[in-house]
């Protein structure tokens, strides 16, 4: 008997309800912490090098961990780790509200990601384990919903909290939240679970995996300020390859592994998941690139420019619900494939852009982007989750959030890499300086075509993943 069996109709919207709440607490904040980075920087009269370090510590706590926490969910129940998760998120919500100096918010920050990493992926699992095979796309597309309305809406909330209430008060919207959603999780969500084969962790893997994930992804995020041939970067580099072929090893000759291997024996899993790759590698990168095209090439204000970008997030808000409803009727390999289709058209139509033509132009790539981006995230989760055993659900929803965060690292160090490259090329090739090409319209619009270009190479590869990926029969 199927375990979402022990909970009725009633429990189960509770539970959509908690998952998809608790996904929005950590977009917001999210959200609302990278627009502050200014605010906290003036006020600790920190350098831009030194206050980066906080979005950089989201990233390598929450990736380097996020395995570790989804096998312990796999062993000891995902309940558990989820409310412990929210317990240290909202705790370090708090204190981080009152931090004193830059490196104690630096070190609640890391504090706080911790319980991101425990609970995100759990939200998955229990969807996942708790939720009849019928109603997990639409969960899903909720929590899509969610994580687009969360980011979207700290874009709107951000500025004007910063201006009232100082930086500190961004800290504040989650802790009511987040304790609503505590007494929510304890009293609504069953304790019963399927038990994992293999009880014991394997904490050597975890430390090779933390070290491997943590200077791979510092090396990506260095690239942009020191240059692939810097040495810090090259070393980065090295460590995170042998440690990653250490991992390897140690998982496949452990008999308690903390990644299962054979998960990517499953060739449905593995295309599903570089399918995932591809896509928020190319759209991290565009939302990324999209604010300095609107104002470097074409002129327009942030402001304006602002209310561009919310195009996007509310494509995603509108139709990652409907996503995950037809996942659930139709499968998700086409909604999938059909969803990367679109996002290739969009940046086909970037890259085909000169500087004088006009802003119009750009909303079909903001529209198709949105969509795109709403109806990939719930179909790709599911087809990646239903590969995975029963008892297993915490790992592959814990890979799934890797294989995001990695692709979101590539998207924002690649393609800006490529715009710069161009940029220079075209300097040189015209015979005259940086400080004169960079208020350049047409060479800077020359290096975001080819960033855009690559993007849709990227995009193409993606689309054949999803091609490939097949949904689980019966």
């Amino acid at each position: 008997m199927d375990d979402y069996t022990i909970m009725d109709s009633a429990r189960q919207k509770w539970l959509i309800a908690l998952a998809s709440i608790t996904v929005f607490m950590f977009s917001i904040d999210y959200s609302l912490v990278n627009i502050s980075l200014p605010s906290i920087a003036k006020y600790f009269t920190a350098t831009i090098a030194h206050v980066s370090m906080v979005p950089l510590a989201y990233l390598l706590v929450v990736t380097s961990t996020v395995l570790l926490f989804g096998k312990l969910g796999d062993i000891i129940g995902y309940k558990k780790i989820f409310v412990t998760g929210l317990v240290i998120f909202v705790t370090g919500t708090f204190f981080c509200s009152i931090a004193p100096t830059l490196n104690i918010l630096l070190g609640l920050r890391v504090y706080q990601c911790i319980g991101e990493a425990m609970f995100s992926p759990m939200a998955i699992a229990l969807v996942m384990v708790l939720l009849p095979p019928s109603i997990r796309g639409r969960a899903l597309g909720l929590m899509a919903t969610a994580q687009g309305a969360g980011f979207c809406l700290g874009s709107l909330l951000g500025g004007g909290i910063n201006n009232y209430l100082g930086w500190r008060g961004i800290f504040y919207i989650n802790i009511p939240i987040g304790i609503c959603m505590i007494v929510l999780a304890v009293k609504m969500i069953p304790s019963k679970q399927r038990q994992a084969a293999d009880s014991r962790i394997d904490f050597i893997g975890a430390i090779l995996a933390f070290i491997s994930l943590s200077a791979f992804i510092y090396a990506i995020n260095s690239i942009s300020s020191l240059g692939l041939r810097n040495q810090s970067v090259i070393l980065c580099f090295l460590i995170s390859a042998i440690t990653l072929f250490l991992f390897v090893l140690q998982e496949i000759r452990t008999p308690n592994p903390i990644l299962h291997m054979p998960l990517f024996l499953n060739r449905d899993f593995t295309f599903a998941t570089a399918s995932a790759f591809c896509v928020v590698f190319v759209y991290m990168g565009l939302i990324f690139l999209l604010p300095f095209y609107l104002n470097m090439v074409r002129g327009i204000n942030m402001m304006s420019a602002g209310l561009l970008l919310m195009i996007p997030a509310l494509m995603v808000i509108i139709f990652a619900p409907i996503a995950g409803i037809l996942s659930d009727r139709f499968g998700s390999r086409v909604i999938c494939t059909i969803a990367i289709a679109m996002t290739t058209i969009a940046f086909f139509i970037l890259s085909r852009l000169a500087a004088g033509s006009p802003i119009h132009s750009i909303m079909p790539s903001l529209v198709l982007s949105g969509i795109a981006i709403g109806s990939f995230l719930p179909a790709n989760n599911k087809l990646v989750m239903i590969q995975a055993p029963s008892d297993k659900q915490g790992m592959a929803s814990a890979v799934y959030k890797i294989i995001n965060s990695t692709g979101g690292v590539f998207g924002l160090a690649v393609l800006p890499l490529v715009l710069i490259k161009k940029v220079y090329a075209q300097a040189e090739s015209m015979h005259i300086n940086m400080a004169s090409a960079k208020n350049s319209p047409e060479i800077l619009a020359a290096g975001f075509d080819a960033a855009f270009k690559f993007g849709m190479l990227v995009c193409l590869a993606g689309l054949i993943f999803a091609a490939l990926a097949r949904d689980k029969k019966p």
